[in-house]
């Protein structure tokens, strides 16, 4: 648990250095933006994100936010984890997609028990994908970012945002 209050307080310490950078890039979504949180008994997952990134779409298994210029998009899925898949064979699955399948390439990796981070580049945008799949085991949820290369100050406050609040919901 001090690992994640040490990461907590690092990013705590640079959102200040990000906003600037990201005011510097002219950027169109507002560096400081009011943060909300979504929930959804029905896929058993929660977040917190950035106003700037209101929710789009929602459907049976998915949400969609999309940042307030339209050039980053933040997707929540949760399917259902019919294979009975570890985390570690999730993980593997999709690197596989990312450089395989899509070309991509990783630049970021971090994984603990409960969940995973794939991060790097793909068709000139960054993405950024956390995984975990349920307590229970019968649920894979994943967060997916995406935006520019050329954007990714304008970004950075609003991934680690979303990031470190995805999480499992009671359903």
């Amino acid at each position: 648990m001090s690992g994640m209050r040490g990461l907590a307080l690092a990013l705590a310490l640079a959102l200040p250095a990000i906003a600037a950078r990201a005011q510097d890039a002219a950027c169109t979504v507002p560096a400081a933006a009011q943060v909300l949180e979504w929930r959804s008994a029905v896929l058993g997952l929660r977040m917190r994100y950035p106003a700037s990134f209101p929710l789009e779409a929602t459907g049976p298994d998915t949400a969609r936010f999309v940042s307030l210029d339209g050039q980053a998009s933040a997707t929540v899925t949760a399917i259902a984890n019919g294979l009975g898949q570890s985390l570690a064979e999730v993980m593997r699955e999709a690197r596989q997609d990312i450089i395989e399948n899509s070309g991509g390439e990783i630049t970021y990796t971090r994984t603990t028990p409960s969940w995973f981070v794939l991060s790097g580049y793909m068709a000139g945008r960054i993405f950024y994908r956390r995984s975990l799949v349920s307590a229970d085991g019968g649920m894979i949820g994943t967060l997916w970012v995406e935006f520019p290369r050329a954007l990714k100050p304008c970004f950075e406050a609003a991934v680690t945002t979303m990031s470190l609040s995805f999480r499992e919901w009671p359903r």
